[in-house]
């Protein structure tokens, strides 16, 4: 089913436009399939809200680091859009200076105007994300549609992002409970779920009105594209090697980064500190070793880098709550 819509936001960029399909659903969202060999695959599903409000869920696999400086798509009239943005996957860099970057990773919240948008975000590797676009030209065209409330809190939001520019929400916020109910909601047929979206859109609406933009630590550490980069090699090389056991300081010195700047910057990218994520990493391969295979326990606990298999089953019934040979058990 095709559906002409002449207030499309999102253009593709001319040079992509051999590597796409656009189809549409029964229901007339528009869907953008984007496959660059060698380069990227995009899935972008266009579903209009409300006048002026469109949801764009959107899944990648980007084999080349996709930047805003070879994009994609481009902005009708980007001067009237607001997007909010929500990484369900994969991870992100927003750029605040010249090479200093903001690391945002899954279940973070992004809002931003698209002025800064066109040359400050990139992402990587396979990723997933929800955009909420605002026009406010459109809006304003449709006004007499909304209530006047309505319109007092869009305003409001308009007005945030026109002064804070970049405003980024850490996983504790409740709009990620909105976000996550917006995303995962089965709905029965396209008309409840058209009706879900818009309930759910102006849910967050409200919130982001309530919201106390002061109370908001928009102070985060920056940190220059090498060290991102070098922070992401750490974390390959450790996801490869888990029989090892690997100092922190040896890790510095190894890759060339500042002590300190690796554990804030990892923190950053990943949510946790590099030892609890490496520990937790370990100890879920364990799980698929004990659980996939017939090895001893033996062999895995050196597997993962324990000599001692008593140290290894004590580790493991302290991190999973169960011995090693009881979780084989439960899981065959």
């Amino acid at each position: 089913m095709k559906k002409n819509n002449p207030s499309d936001h999102i253009k593709i960029e001319n040079k992509y436009s051999p590597y796409k399909i656009i189809s549409y659903s029964e229901s007339g969202s528009r869907i953008i399939d984007i496959n660059v060999p060698a380069k990227l695959r995009v899935h972008l599903e266009e579903h209009e809200l409300l006048p002026g409000i469109k949801l764009y869920t959107n899944s990648c696999d980007l084999i080349q680091r996709y930047t805003n400086t070879d994009p994609l798509f481009k902005y009708e009239n980007p001067e009237d859009i607001v997007i909010l943005n929500y990484i369900i996957k994969g991870q992100a860099q927003i750029g605040i200076d010249d090479d200093k970057y903001i690391p945002i990773k899954e279940n973070d919240v992004y809002i931003h105007v698209i002025p800064i948008y066109n040359t400050t975000f990139s992402f990587y590797g396979k990723t997933e994300l929800l955009h909420i676009v605002l026009n406010k030209k459109e809006l304003e065209e449709y006004k007499k549609t909304y209530t006047i409330e309505y319109i007092k809190l869009i305003n409001k939001l308009f007005t945030i992002t026109e002064k804070e520019k970049n405003i980024i929400f850490k996983s504790e916020y409740n709009i990620k409970e909105l976000l996550e109910e917006l995303r995962t909601h089965k709905a029965k047929d396209e008309i409840s779920k058209k009706v879900y979206y818009q309930i759910k859109i102006i849910e967050i609406i409200i919130y982001l009105y309530e919201l106390n933009v002061s109370d908001i630590d928009n102070n985060y550490k920056t940190y220059t594209d090498a060290q991102i980069r070098v922070v992401r090699k750490i974390k390959n090389h450790l996801s490869r090697d888990i029989a090892s056991y690997i100092s922190l300081e040896v890790l510095s010195n190894s890759y060339g980064i500042n002590l300190t700047t690796l554990k804030n910057c990892f923190r950053d990218m990943y949510g946790k500190p590099l030892y609890t994520w490496y520990r937790e990493y370990k100890f879920q391969r364990a799980k698929e070793l004990i659980k996939n295979t017939d090895y001893p326990i033996s062999k895995i606990a050196n597997m993962i880098g324990y000599k001692s298999s008593s140290k290894f089953t004590k580790a493991f019934k302290k991190e999973m709550g169960v011995l090693p040979s009881s979780y084989r058990k439960n899981k065959k």
